[in-house]
């Protein structure tokens, strides 16, 4: 029996599906000649390429104008990258070719400029990883080899100097680590917060206890304007002083020296709204909406200082979690404050109890 045909003289089903899954595909796919001239080509591929005339052009030639570069050779297969300019910045491609016998190439071409991103992303953080953990394990090495060498005859005013030292590199050392775990299980979907009636101001002074030494290294004094009306929140405290030493270490890091940072409450409905603000630079607006991604650091903040890109990422699921919401205000040359609410904790208890 011959092959199914939809009418007298058609073409087979199973050749009409073939055609049509070969449009329909968001890949390109380019089929060249043996001689490596263009014959045929599917609408992704045009737009992939970002041409208006493929066939009978030389695929190679296309490829050859973006430097293309292989990546890996295998029996009758090459995958090459090749970069198109998009918009605002260079796309990636992933193009594979895939030898049919001697008659020529089958090339699936595939947009992979997110995992590109991504990629390097990861990449520029495990090196920012590194640098973070630099500082405070080289701090802790040499306080740790003073104290061995000299701790009996150690004046006591410079053992508890040296303490505190060791104190300091410990707290930063867990508040990377912590950043890092967190991380982990908001990607994983496992992240929680375990919230009770607290105040603000007890947040605030645990996370003094992690950043106060960055900003005496700087000359920058820190002004609370916690207002009594708007203190006591439902929320867990630790990961409330977490938010706050995130906020207020980006602050400082990315503000000059002898500046002020501010730290205010007000009530907002049934919240209380938090805001940070600093007298740095400012950030473009442009840039604003990705600062929330992980690993994504701003221009300007790459240029003042370092850091690893997961500090708002963790400071938003925190908020979040505890039903608040958190937002950026900036602009070049005005500084930046980040607010975020909390719930407040007398309404939430009326709330329950049906007041």
């Amino acid at each position: 029996m011959g092959p199914a045909r939809t009418a007298k003289g058609a073409a087979p089903l199973d050749a009409l599906a073939l055609e049509d899954a070969f449009i329909a595909l968001t890949d390109g796919v380019v089929v060249s000649a043996a001689e490596g001239r263009i014959v045929s080509a599917n609408p992704a591929a045009f737009r992939l390429l970002g041409e208006d005339q493929l066939l009978g052009r030389i695929f190679d030639d296309l490829l050859l104008v973006s430097g293309a570069a292989a990546v890996q050779r295998t029996d009758g297969h090459v995958v090459r990258r090749a970069w198109f300019p998009r918009e605002e910045r260079m796309g990636v491609l992933e193009v594979v070719s895939t030898g049919i016998e001697e008659r020529g190439w089958i090339h699936t071409i595939r947009d992979v400029t997110a995992q590109a991103e991504l990629l390097r992303l990861k990449e520029d953080f495990l090196l920012q990883v590194a640098h973070e953990l630099r500082s405070p394990v080289a701090a802790l090495s040499a306080a740790l080899d003073l104290l061995h060498q000299d701790a009996l005859d150690m004046p006591r005013a410079e053992l508890q100097k040296m303490l505190a030292t060791l104190m300091r590199s410990a707290l930063r050392l867990e508040h990377l680590i912590e950043n890092m775990l967190d991380a982990g299980s908001i990607e994983a979907g496992t992240f929680q917060v375990r919230a009770a009636p607290t105040s603000v101001r007890i947040a605030l002074k645990e996370a003094l206890e992690v950043v106060q030494y960055q900003l005496d290294a700087k000359g920058q004094q820190l002004v609370a304007r916690i207002s009594p009306v708007a203190d006591r929140v439902l929320a867990d405290q630790r990961r409330t002083a977490q938010v706050l030493v995130n906020l207020i270490t980006n602050a400082s890091k990315y503000s000059p020296g002898s500046t002020t940072i501010t730290v205010s409450t007000a009530p907002v409905g049934g919240s209380v709204e938090v805001v940070v603000s600093d007298q740095g630079p400012g950030i473009p607006e442009n840039e604003r909406p990705k600062l929330f991604q992980p690993f994504y650091r701003a221009r300007t903040a790459r240029e003042a200082a370092g850091g690893v890109g997961l500090g708002l990422t963790i400071c938003r699921a925190i908020v979040q979690a505890q039903g608040g919401d958190i937002r950026i205000a900036s602009g070049p040359d005005r500084g930046t404050s980040v607010h975020f609410t909390i719930p407040k904790a007398r309404e939430l208890a009326e709330e329950a109890s049906g007041a």
